[in-house]
């Protein structure tokens, strides 16, 4: 196989068509959660850290970042950022006193709610199939599978 096929194969590959309509979701997520000055990352510690609020005594940042698929270094980062907008509470931890323990705040959740409509919204007007190279591409990938 040339080059030329090799190049060819991979602009008509899964992969790339997958890109595309995960590019174009991502671009209009991020358009949309914007309003509210939050990222999907963000949203994804946030409800993590809920969630995780409501069943554990404790929180860690390390049981943040794997609810929310996110690794450790990114979800720090991401947590840090959280903590200085007052969405999260960082405090000295009951089991380890060197681990910090962390809670969503009311301003955490208020703002997570926000984004939970957000998305709810989002994710029921992205899947209507209206836009044409969003069908196009939506097709082309069942197609495919």
């Amino acid at each position: 196989m040339t080059f030329n096929d090799e190049l060819q194969s991979f602009q008509n590959s899964n992969s790339q068509v997958f890109f595309a309509l995960y590019t174009d979701w991502f671009r209009q997520i991020k358009r949309q959660l914007r309003r509210i000055g939050l990222t999907h990352p963000q949203v994804q510690v946030l409800a993590a850290l809920q969630d995780l609020n409501n069943h554990e005594e404790e929180v860690t940042q390390v049981m943040v970042a794997k609810a929310a698929n996110i690794d450790p270094m990114t979800a720090s980062a991401i947590i840090t950022k959280l903590a200085r907008a007052d969405y999260l509470d960082r405090f000295p931890g009951k089991k380890k006193l060197r681990t910090k323990a962390l809670s969503i705040n009311q301003n955490g959740q208020k703002r997570l709610a926000e984004a939970l409509q957000i998305l709810h919204d989002f994710e029921k007007d992205y899947w209507k199939d209206q836009n044409p190279n969003r069908r196009s591409l939506m097709q082309d990938v069942k197609n495919r599978l």
